[in-house]
């Protein structure tokens, strides 16, 4: 972390709105898996049958919020974040009753598609967050937010559910957009202006994200550790349905509420914010990367006692949450004005690491079961402890 007079920032948010803009986060990242508990009900409506064709939206999903990333989130480093944020409420709300409302799976699916890639609030708001708190608040207020977006994916698929099974799937996708948009809106009116910056051609803004890529050595450093740290974390969540419901002889429903132990990190938030703020961002990472190898090497005993896979699960839950909050920050502080596109480069990796683990994962528990994914999660935590110590090696041999 630098050492230099901190950064006077342009705008200024009050700490109250902090937690508001963690609401706003929670709701709007929540959206990206509003299929996910309601898949049975989606198969029954469009296939007659519990089709896992279903899991088309889910996909499609992902794709689009990538796609989204990648391609409008960069805007908030020209285009005043506060407008930004209603463009995209209101579009993601729009697209939530367009999908509430389909007829056909076709219809749903660009519903979807659209929803999907205008619900990155979340990565237009960190970025104004960063720059509208003093330096030494960013990490309660990076924490905060992380934990509202936790709190939101894991009580949306529980809340979700349960519209789905009262009201049916459309009920959930309107109420989705009531909410998406009271929130959203909300907090874009009690944002505080930002000054006019100067305009940049849309492929030049994109095309910059590159050359930042290039040129920073401390964003590749954060990405090649982010890609290992969430690569760990999604080795164990992709899979771990299968060890609670097969040594374990868990229902679905019964090993679903094993995402329950996620808001862990909704308790531990303040603590890892608390510890950014006053012992810098690096002391963070260090601390958590051995949090998550702890947490790894537990999940190596999960199949001898459940014990282990609740202690694992917490361990990997905040290990990953603070290493994530630390790199962040980081990252997001070498150049304010290029912020979003900074966080967009960051955010990315967590998305080639996510999605190498899965395919890795299911390959892994396919030819060794469980255990090899427990054994594959460990060495990849030790991968990431490896690349950030190699990081700090050469910082020191540079310096």
């Amino acid at each position: 972390m630098s050492t230099t007079a901190p950064e006077r920032a342009t705008v200024a948010i009050h700490p109250a709105i902090v937690p508001l803009v963690a609401v706003c986060c929670g709701v709007t990242v929540a959206n990206i898996y509003i299929a996910h508990p309601i898949l049975t009900l989606l198969a029954e409506e469009f296939f007659g049958a519990r089709d896992a064709n279903a899991g088309v939206v889910v996909t499609i999903a992902q794709i689009a919020y990538a796609a989204g990333l990648f391609f409008l989130v960069p805007l908030g480093d020209v285009v005043r974040r506060k407008r930004l944020l209603t463009v995209l409420v209101t579009g993601t709300a729009l697209a939530l009753l367009v999908a509430g409302a389909s007829l056909t799976l076709p219809m749903l699916a660009v519903a979807t598609v659209a929803l999907s890639a205008m619900t990155v609030a979340p990565h237009v708001l960190i970025p104004f967050v960063v720059s509208a708190v003093p330096r030494q608040r960013q990490g309660r207020a990076l924490a905060t937010i992380s934990a509202g977006m936790t709190g939101g994916i894991v009580l949306s698929r529980v809340v979700d559910g349960a519209i789905g099974d009262w009201f049916g799937w459309s009920a959930v996708y309107f109420t989705a957009a009531a909410l998406t948009i009271a929130v959203g809106l909300t907090t874009a009116l009690l944002l505080p202006d930002e000054p006019r910056r100067e305009a940049v051609a849309y492929p030049r803004l994109i095309l910059s994200m590159l050359v930042l890529l290039r040129d920073q050595p401390v964003v590749r450093w954060a990405v090649a550790i982010q890609i290992p740290v969430f690569g760990t974390f999604t080795f164990i969540w992709v899979m771990i349905v299968f060890l609670l419901t097969g040594t374990y002889g868990m229902s679905v429903a019964s090993a679903g509420l094993f995402g329950l132990f996620a808001l862990i990190t909704m308790a531990t938030a303040p603590l890892v914010g608390r510890v950014m703020d006053r012992f810098g961002s690096v002391r963070l990472m260090a601390a958590c990367l051995v949090v998550l190898m702890l947490g790894a090497a537990t999940m190596l005993a999960s199949e001898a006692h459940l014990a282990f896979v609740v202690l694992g699960i917490m361990l990997l839950n905040v290990g990953q949450q603070g290493t994530q909050i630390g790199n962040q920050s980081r990252v997001l502080n070498l150049l304010p004005e290029a912020r979003s596109r900074l966080n967009t480069l960051y955010m990315t990796s967590n998305f080639v690491g996510g999605a190498a683990a899965s395919l890795g994962a299911s390959w892994i528990y396919g030819a060794f079961g469980w255990g090899g994914v427990a054994l594959g999660a460990f060495v990849t935590s030790i991968v990431a402890m490896t690349v950030f110590l190699l990081e700090r090696l050469r910082s020191r041999v540079g310096a």
